[in-house]
């Protein structure tokens, strides 16, 4: 099955599946009345720590040092475990994560708490939540708590060469292919790579073909159907770089979550992905109904 990228126009533009938030990502400016502690955003940045020694620090400031200050923070962890009937998820709270107590000695406006999350099991993103807990330590106009994502690193093993094949771009490429220790759980490296470089890529997709695509692509197995983290092409649609083909998984539409079981195991080697190949805010082609799109195949 082979596309034609000139006769297949854009579907109608759906509710875009990649959201933005406004993160709070300035700190605190400081005035006189400015005495107490403050994380120095609301929405920290991301973590991912080895499942082997799963600790990290997160900063807190303060604008008055003339005292030594100290205090405690307190930690609440949730998971998304599923879906209801209505789709909505279904979280569940993660006990045990611990968190340092944090101190400031004369002087100092900075310093950092330790941050354990041993209990969060590898596999999940848990949204973290840090709140300072005595009130009267909290800076005028701060940041009394600060909410990140959290999980914890897989360790990956190399199972060889395997095969990437996408029948809408055109490609089939030998990709090395990894497997998380203990899990069902793949990565496969660089899979549009070799084929952007080619002449074919060149006379089918001229200046759409961008200088970079997906480092690798990260699938598992869920309920009996495959997922996988959406994941960059290399083109761009009419070669404008502002808007990048991705390959997305249809759990990102509730309209095409009826096809998440598409996206299965063809046999013990075959993953079978049905994705929508979405432009952000634009629309796309939508094969989430149908088969023999995408295959990756293990050594």
């Amino acid at each position: 099955m082979r596309i034609n990228k000139y006769i297949f126009g854009l579907v109608v533009a759906m509710a875009g599946l990649f959201v933005s938030c406004d993160t709070e990502n300035e700190g605190v400016i400081y005035t006189a009345e400015n005495e107490g502690v403050t994380f120095a955003s609301s929405a920290l940045q991301g973590v991912e720590v080895p499942a082997s020694n799963p600790l990290f620090t997160v900063d807190l400031l303060r604008g008055d040092t003339k005292n030594a200050l100290s205090g405690s923070i307190s930690a609440k962890g949730t998971i998304v475990v599923g879906e209801d009937a209505e789709g909505e998820p279904i979280t569940q709270n993660i006990e045990g994560i611990k968190v340092s107590n944090y101190s400031f000695a004369p002087g100092e406006n900075i310093t950092s708490v330790n941050v354990d999350i041993s209990p969060l099991p590898v596999g999940y993103v848990m949204t973290l939540t840090l709140t300072i807990d005595d009130e009267k330590n909290v800076a005028v106009s701060g940041k009394k708590a600060a909410t990140m994502k959290c999980s914890k690193a897989y360790e990956w093993k190399s199972l060889g060469k395997g095969t990437y094949i996408d029948n809408w771009v055109g490609c089939q490429t030998e990709v090395e292919i990894f497997k998380a220790d203990g899990f069902d759980r793949y990565r496969v490296m660089k899979p549009y790579e070799s084929y952007l470089k080619t002449p074919e890529a060149a006379a089918s997709w001229e200046n759409w073909i961008s200088t970079s695509s997906a480092e690798y692509i990260e699938f598992w197995t869920q309920d009996g159907s495959i997922y996988f983290d959406d994941y960059y092409t290399g083109l761009n649609y009419q070669g404008d770089s502002s808007q990048p083909i991705y390959v997305c998984h249809p759990s990102g539409w509730s309209s095409l979550r009826p096809n998440i079981p598409n996206n299965k195991w063809i046999d013990a080697k075959t993953a079978q992905f049905a994705p929508y190949y979405y432009i952000d805010g634009l629309g796309g082609w939508n094969y989430s109904g149908s088969d023999g799109v995408i295959y990756v195949i293990l050594p």
